[in-house]
C-alpha cells in the first residue's frame, strides 16, 4: 500500500501548484509543462532496464534503490530550477522499477492473493493521488510548495524504512542471492519474440494514450462546450474519485475468473470506456452529461488499468517472467503515453476542435478490445 502512494503522488501532485512552481523560479508556466511529460519519457526509457537489474541485485534490493532514487529526486526538486528537472527524472526513474517489479512482488511473495494486494495497491495509488492533489492548494497557500514537497518525502522516507524492515524481517537474502544465481543460469525469458507480450505493449499503451489524455484534455474540451473552470475542475475530479471502487473489486474478480469470464467482462468494461469517449463529440453538453462521461471513464479507465498490471501477474509463471512481460509493455505504453496527449493539443490547436484526435481515441479502444481477444487464453503468455 505504501508502494502505491510513492507511484503516482510524487509526481502528479506538483502540476496542481505549478504556477507557485514557477513564479517561485522565475520561469514562464510553459517551460514547466514538461514537468509531467518527463516521468512517462523515463518510465519507457528505464522500464526495459529493470530485468537485468533485477537479476544483477535480486528484487529487494533493486527495490530499495528505486526508493531511495525517488527520495532523492524528490528532495532535489526544491533545491534550484535545473534541480527541479534533475529530480523530477530521478523521481521518474525509481518509479519506472516500482512499476515494473510491484506485479512481480506479488508473484513472489503472495502468490494465492494477488489480485487482493492489486487491489489494495491500486486502490490506495487512486486514493492518494486524489487526496494530495486536493491538499496541494491549502497546503501550498499555508506554507509554500517547497513545504508540499518535504511532505511527500517524508512518506517516501517512510516507505524507505518499511522496505528496509521487511526486507531484513521476512526476506532470507542469502536464500534470494541463491535463487537469483539459478534464474540467470535458467532464464528463457524472451518478451520480445513473443506475439501476445507483443499485444500486451499495444495494449498497454493504448492504455496509458487514452486515459493521460483523457486527464490533460477533458477539462478544456468541457469548458469549450459552455462548462465554468470550477466545473471542469468537478468533472475531473469525479473521473479520479469514482475509479476507486473498480480498482478495489476489479482484481480480485480477475483472479477468480476463467478467460472466458475476464474477456466478457472486460469487453464490457472498455465498451462502457469507448461510449464515453464518444459522448465527447456533443458540442451542447451540460455539467450532468460531463458528470456521466467522466463517470464511465474513471469505471471503464480504472478497470481497464488494473486488468493490465494485473494480467502481468496472473498470465505469468513466475517473478521474472512478470517483471520480463511488466518491463516490455510499460516500455511501449509509456512511450506511447508520452506523446499522446502533446499530439491531442496539437490539432486541438491547429484544427480548434477535439474530433479528430477524439475519433482517434475510440478507435484505439476498439483495437483495444480486439487484442484482448486475442491474448485471454487458458494458457499463460509464455506457454
Amino acid at each position: 500500500m505504501l508502494l502505491g502512494v510513492v507511484m503516482r503522488a510524487t509526481f502528479t501532485t506538483i502540476p496542481v501548484v505549478i504556477d507557485n512552481v514557477a513564479h517561485s523560479f522565475g520561469l514562464p508556466v510553459s517551460q514547466l509543462g514538461i514537468l509531467t511529460t518527463l516521468p512517462l519519457l523515463t518510465f519507457a526509457i528505464f522500464s526495459p532496464t529493470t530485468s537485468y537489474v533485477t537479476r544483477r541485485f535480486g528484487m529487494e534490493k533493486t527495490l530499495l534503490g528505486a526508493l531511495l532514487l525517488v527520495l532523492l529526486g524528490s528532495l532535489l526538486r526544491v533545491a534550484s530550477a535545473s534541480m527541479l528537472f534533475v529530480g523530477t527524472i530521478l523521481v521518474g526513474i525509481g518509479i519506472a522499477f516500482i512499476n515494473v517489479l510491484l506485479p512481480a512482488t506479488l508473484v513472489k511473495f503472495t502468490p494465492n492473493k494477488i489480485g487482493t494486494y492489486t487491489s489494495l495497491y491500486s486502490t490506495t495509488m487512486t486514493l492518494m493521488t486524489a487526496i494530495f492533489q486536493i491538499i496541494a492548494v491549502p497546503i501550498t497557500k499555508t506554507f509554500s510548495w517547497q513545504m508540499l514537497v518535504v511532505f511527500l518525502s517524508v512518506i517516501v522516507l517512510l516507505v524507505v524504512v518499511t522496505w528496509i524492515l521487511h526486507m531484513y524481517v521476512n526476506v532470507d537474502l542469502s536464500a534470494n542471492k541463491r535463487v537469483q544465481q539459478t534464474d540467470n543460469k535458467t532464464d528463457q525469458v524472451h518478451p520480445w519474440r513473443n506475439k501476445y507480450a507483443w499485444a500486451m505493449l499495444v495494449m498497454a499503451g493504448i492504455q496509458s494514450a487514452v486515459f493521460y489524455t483523457s486527464i490533460a484534455w477533458v477539462p478544456t474540451v468541457a469548458q469549450r462546450t459552455g462548462l465554468s473552470a470550477t466545473q471542469a475542475g468537478w468533472v475531473i475530479g469525479v473521473m479520479s474519485l469514482i475509479g476507486i471502487p473498480a480498482s478495489m473489486w476489479v482484481p480480485s474478480f480477475l483472479e477468480r475468473a476463467n478467460y472466458k469470464q475476464r474477456v466478457h467482462f472486460m469487453t464490457g468494461a472498455t465498451g462502457l470506456w469507448l461510449i464515453a469517449i464518444i459522448m465527447m463529440y456533443n458540442t451542447q453538453a451540460g455539467l450532468i452529461w460531463w458528470l456521466i462521461v467522466t463517470s464511465f471513464i474513471g469505471l471503464g479507465g480504472t478497470a481497464v488499468f488494473v486488468y493490465m498490471v494485473t494480467s502481468y501477474a496472473i498470465r505469468t509463471r513466475n517473478p521474472l517472467e512478470s517483471s520480463a512481460l511488466s518491463g516490455m509493455a510499460q516500455t511501449g505504453g509509456y512511450l506511447i503515453a508520452a506523446g499522446a496527449p502533446w499530439a491531442y493539443g496539437v490539432l486541438f490547436a491547429q484544427l480548434d476542435s477535439w474530433f479528430l484526435q477524439t475519433t482517434v481515441m475510440a478507435v484505439a479502444i476498439v483495437i483495444f478490445i480486439c487484442l484482448m481477444w486475442f491474448v485471454e487464453r487458458d494458457e499463460t503468455i509464455f506457454e
